[in-house]
């Protein structure tokens, strides 16, 4: 009886009124709360009134448009804030909601053929695989792999188009605005941005790098035959994550799709000159940060796949890492109160970088670009690094790669005539010789600049910087 009564009620969105003001106040709200109200309305459709499904298609269409605006605010808030305690909630808050919305459109299409019109369960197939691009994004952003069922449900939804030949097929997909998609379009991009390596971009280079798939889903293709060059392979039996070929296969599998961006090279070029020469810039963003992203495509999708230069070698021990320019500086010179513990456990190491992991995601190191300073031992010395890769499994553990600056690290003493201040020397003093210098940025100018160095005087000219990072940045000088 009480069952009974519960499934005749109906859903508190389906009430016309009840649904003009819940979206109401969403479009008034600010981002973060907007967005939980969101979740939770997106969560109610499992376990509170049954919806039919074409009236459930379109409730869940019009939730995923008024979250629009909000996902948007909460990336800007998140990137201006990346180094702030706030940046969790707001990775959170994108996180769950494509979670929600996720589960949602898999609802919609686990009902019966018959209750969707082809159009309608058409555009269901094509949202639920944007979802999944939106996921994907924001798992990157915490280095995070996207989770198998939405892999699963991506690849369900391509494969159901491909046996319908919809693939191609038109859907509107912006309320108001005539833009349209296709579930190859939509597919090929979420392709396109796991072949990507995400894992070795930092946050705004991520989102830098999602603009750029996006502006060039056009020349993108998953096609039935490997072309040229290196291979990203999906397989729509197994409905896995694409995976790269190092060798043509001699006969190609009817369920294999090899993902193509031969054709995404020239305008990638193109945007790369038009950035570099001081243009308009690329959506609002930050030249630099667009040509480094548009370096690491061309690096990942050209012809010749990257490799290393030194080869690796398994190693093992206890490692301690520290972070923060400062406290590096303190550690190096013997003036720290305290060192970190030896949290990390090094893997491998080469002549230019080592890999460490820990059961534990250590936000303050898991970030590319963050300066690191590595201790391995109770006797050994403080090593200087760079964080290059991050990659975050499902148990909460972390693997870092880390790129080395300097084997022996000097606390130094920088002074350009009008004022001094604490940086680090990356290399031996050699006449002839350029060296680096770690200090904050913005700290040196153009010019002669003075080093103390224990008891000695150097004199450099500084040059450009070489790197930079949250808090630092990397300088190259001349020994005068």
């Amino acid at each position: 009886m009480v069952l009974d009564s519960v499934a005749a009620e109906a859903h508190p969105l389906q009430q016309p009124e009840s649904l003009k003001h819940v979206l109401g106040g969403i479009a008034s709200g600010a981002a973060p709360a907007a967005l939980i109200e969101l979740i939770r309305w997106l969560d109610s459709f499992h376990y509170e009134a049954l919806v039919p499904p074409a009236e459930l298609a379109r409730l869940v269409v019009q939730l995923d448009e008024a979250a629009q605006p909000h996902l948007r605010q909460t990336a800007s808030l998140y990137l201006s804030n990346v180094l702030g305690a706030r940046s969790v909630r707001y990775k959170a808050l994108g996180q769950d909601f494509h979670a929600s919305l996720g589960r949602a459109y898999e609802l919609v299409l686990a009902s019966p053929e018959e209750e969707l019109e082809p159009d309608q369960r058409l555009e269901m197939l094509l949202r639920s695989v944007r979802c999944a691009n939106g996921e994907m994004k924001w798992a990157a952003f915490d280095y995070q792999e996207l989770s198998e069922d939405t892999w699963r449900r991506a690849g369900e939804a391509y494969r159901t188009a491909c046996e319908q030949d919809q693939l191609d097929s038109p859907v509107l997909v912006r309320e108001g605005r005539e833009t349209r998609s296709t579930i190859r379009r939509e597919f090929v991009r979420l392709v396109a941005m796991k072949s990507a390596c995400l894992d070795q971009l930092a946050p705004e280079r991520i989102e830098a790098t999602d603009k750029l798939v996006r502006h060039l889903q056009h020349a993108l293709d998953l096609r039935q035959r490997p072309g040229r060059g290196q291979l990203f392979a999906v397989d729509l039996e197994a409905l896995s994550p694409p995976r790269r070929c190092l060798v043509q296969p001699t006969e190609p599998s009817s369920t294999m799709r090899y993902f193509d961006p031969a054709d995404a090279m020239p305008v990638l070029g193109e945007l790369g000159r038009g950035a570099e020469g001081g243009g308009r810039g690329f959506d609002g963003m930050d030249d630099s940060t667009v040509v480094a992203a548009i370096r690491h495509l061309v690096r990942h999708w050209g012809a010749q796949p990257p490799t290393r230069r030194f080869r690796r070698h398994l190693v093992g021990g206890a490692l301690s890492l520290a972070t923060g320019l400062g406290f590096i500086r303190s550690l190096i010179s013997g003036e720290a109160l305290l060192r970190p513990a030896a949290a990390w456990t090094l893997q491998d190491a080469s002549r230019n970088g080592f890999g460490v992991r820990a059961t534990v995601m250590d936000p303050e190191v898991c970030r590319v670009g963050t300066l690191v300073a590595a201790h391995l031992g109770e006797n050994g010395r403080w090593v200087l690094g760079v964080v290059r890769r991050v990659r975050v499994d499902e148990k909460g553990g972390a693997s870092v790669g880390v790129q080395r600056l300097s084997d022996d690290p000097q606390p130094v003493i920088l002074d350009d005539g009008a004022r001094s201040w604490n940086g680090i020397l990356c290399d031996p003093p050699v006449r002839g010789r350029g060296v680096r210098i770690v200090c904050e940025p913005g700290t040196i100018r153009s010019g002669v600049l003075f080093v103390k160095l224990g008891a000695r005087m150097l004199k450099l000219q500084s040059g450009p910087a070489l790197l930079a990072g949250p808090g630092y940045q990397v300088v190259g000088c001349q020994l005068a």
